[in-house]
């Protein structure tokens, strides 16, 4: 017998409808109101817990190019936590629960590796 690797669906929702930012939390392409937060996929097993901050990601270096510079602690705090499964598939899915207590912003600059294509030819030369 194989073993799959789970996967896990984890949406952050706030509490109510009406949570501080509810007139720009739109689903696409739509545009409906919604009380989702964010979502992610995660295969690594670790979970949220209650008391947990959503991470929060920009591009401080060059806002304009898009991409990932920075992280952060976010506003929204994990609350609640429901957890749900299917004997037919290997994929979980937690909902969250959010409560907002804001915090004052500490971006961290993300460490990044090497290029793709450094790693890459370091592949095919066998040389690093």
């Amino acid at each position: 017998m194989t073993k799959v690797k789970a996967e896990t669906w984890i949406v952050y929702k706030t509490e109510t409808m009406s949570a501080p930012g509810w007139e720009n939390r739109q689903l696409l392409p739509a545009g409906s109101i919604t009380d989702i937060i964010s979502e992610e996929w995660d295969s690594s097993g670790h979970l949220p817990k209650i008391g947990d901050r959503i991470r929060e990601y920009t591009n401080l270096d060059n806002p304009e190019q898009g991409g990932i510079t920075h992280s952060r602690d976010g506003d929204w705090v994990v609350t609640m936590i429901h957890q749900f499964s299917s004997p037919d598939t290997p994929t979980h899915i937690v909902v969250c629960y959010c409560s907002y207590q804001p915090i004052t912003p500490n971006w961290v600059k993300l460490k990044r590796g090497k290029p793709v294509n450094d790693m890459l030819e370091t592949v095919s030369t066998g040389v690093e």
